[in-house]
């Protein structure tokens, strides 16, 4: 409740965080259509086991890796759009947290444009940001996808009878736990790092991770909720486009209100979420530079 609250007296009093929200959300919900075509493909050819299918896309992939030739291809692609989504996004997010962090700090809005003024003096900072957050991303994402194929082919034989059941739900639960803990730590470091670098010069991925590690059991609390809710609504996204799409009922109409109902859910998710990290930040940074004080 306490986070609905932050956000509608932020955006009662910075509007513009909405227009700029919704804008993320279309970008977002466009991206997200454009994988769920991809993966309703690839599933036209699946076989064998969900595990098993993991196991042979992740098989697939270092084979293609292994070819010198489209591995250059491949790096070459991510570095173009790591680069430019760094630069489209360091011109939103340079404005639009400026415009944010201006609400949480209760700043008196000034004349002129509030994200003008934010990407003048944060697009460079928001830049360097992103590059850092898509490369590391991309990184964990390979760390996440290797670490996980002990456990798949552990519960597939699992499951096929090959080996004890008990002991292939326990390696898998045992790596889902690894898995979440690693993705906790790494997702809050990163998103208190864009509030940190919107007050401080210098140092602000270390005084995130120092807010982050001193309150990591409060804001998890809170950001499994976050967690929760994308993971429940995605699957009944995912599920409806997949059911639609077997059942041969899907129409422009019907993609296009999909499409639509889900810009309304990411626009209402990213508004709560970006609220929550930057009134979060703000509130444990009033608390360190209290505490740093007495001392």
């Amino acid at each position: 409740m306490e986070t609905l609250n932050n956000a509608v007296r932020l955006l009662t009093k910075r509007p513009s965080i909405l227009v700029l929200t919704i804008l993320l959300s279309i970008i977002i919900s466009i991206v997200e259509n454009l994988f769920i075509t991809l993966f309703y493909g690839v599933s036209m050819f699946k076989t064998g086991s969900p595990f098993d299918a993991y196991i042979n896309i992740i098989h697939f992939l270092v084979n293609t890796m292994l070819v010198p030739q489209t591995a250059v291809k491949v790096i070459l692609i991510l570095i173009i759009l790591v680069v430019a989504f760094a630069l489209i996004f360091g011109l939103l997010f340079s404005g639009y947290f400026n415009i944010l962090n201006n609400g949480v700090q209760g700043k008196t809005k000034k004349e002129g444009s509030e994200f003008i003024a934010g990407v003048k003096k944060y697009f460079f900072r928001m830049i360097s940001l992103n590059l850092w957050t898509l490369s590391l991303g991309i990184l964990f994402l390979i760390y996440l996808f290797i670490a996980f194929i002990p456990a798949a082919i552990f519960i597939d034989s699992a499951f096929s009878g090959a080996i004890n059941i008990f002991a292939g739900i326990l390696l898998f639960i045992i790596t889902i736990l690894v898995l979440f803990f690693s993705y906790a730590f790494f997702r809050q470091y990163l998103v208190f790092w864009y509030p940190s670098a919107m007050i401080y010069d210098k140092n602000h991925f270390k005084i995130a991770k120092k807010i982050s590690d001193k309150n990591f059991w409060p804001l998890l609390s809170k950001l499994i909720i976050f967690d929760i809710a994308a993971v429940v609504f995605d699957s009944v996204y995912i599920i409806a486009n997949f059911s639609l799409a077997n059942a041969q009922v899907v129409s422009g109409a019907t993609s296009n209100l999909l499409l639509i109902i889900n810009i309304v859910y990411k626009t209402v998710y990213i508004a709560l979420l970006v609220c929550f990290v930057f009134s979060s930040f703000n509130k444990y940074n009033k608390n360190l530079n209290k505490i740093a004080a007495e001392d």
